[in-house]
């Protein structure tokens, strides 16, 4: 009998499409922006959700477009080489940057964009490629360290590296702190997935013994 035919083929990047899709309708919808962005006020009156759903709401045109194609990217490479877990780590850096920030940051009052989530995306990306050979490998080790020194330098600043330079100029300040927690999430959930996969993992099978033929009994006499 042939197996059920899949309902989601192999390989397709799901969670991505999803997310990239959320956020778009969100743009689109003003109501929705208002109901789901990240607002201090809201969530000190008990919109918890807003902790979360901030991450999809954008504060510009430019803005989601750059977070969107961003995570669109990241995303894909991640599903379609089949590395595991990738809707949690969405979920994980979601709402550990909204609680964080909540937490830290109490001077700041409204918050939006993917960023924090690419970021985990591209150090979930990247610690996988450490485990392959050939090329792939040392790209991914090169791009942890530039993004290792560049979320340095913007927490020693205060500030995105091109919002300093004059390239983002759209109305409303990088937070630095939301890249942070969107790697050491990416880390977490790296290093779970890897000890609970290591965990699982068949052992060798039993060893297989060949015997011989019995030896043939000897008599001896039996001395009185």
């Amino acid at each position: 009998m042939d197996a059920p035919a899949r309902l989601i083929p192999p390989g397709l990047p799901l969670t991505t499409l999803l997310l990239c899709g959320a956020a778009g309708a969100i743009m689109a919808q003003p109501p929705l922006q208002a109901a789901l962005i990240y607002s201090r006020a809201a969530i000190d009156g008990g919109e918890a959700w807003r902790l979360v759903t901030g991450n999809l709401v954008h504060l510009s045109a430019s803005h989601f477009f750059v977070d969107v194609v961003a995570l669109a990217v990241v995303g894909m490479l991640i599903e379609m080489r089949r590395y595991r877990c990738f809707s949690i780590l969405c979920l994980a850096s979601g709402t550990l940057i909204g609680v964080t920030l909540y937490a830290l940051e109490p001077e700041l009052l409204i918050f939006g964009g993917l960023s924090g989530m690419v970021t985990a995306g591209v150090t979930f990306l990247c610690l996988h490629g450490l485990r392959e050979a050939g090329a792939w490998r040392w790209i991914c080790l090169a791009t942890l360290i530039c993004l290792a020194i560049k979320m340095s330098l913007e927490l020693a600043l205060g500030s995105s590296l091109l919002h300093l330079a004059g390239y983002e100029n759209q109305g409303f300040v990088p937070v630095p702190l939301s890249h942070v927690v969107g790697a050491a999430t990416a880390v977490l959930v790296f290093g779970l997935t890897s000890r609970s996969a290591r965990a699982v993992a068949p052992g060798p099978g039993p060893r297989r013994v060949r015997k011989g033929p019995a030896p043939t009994p000897v008599s001896r006499p039996s001395g009185g």
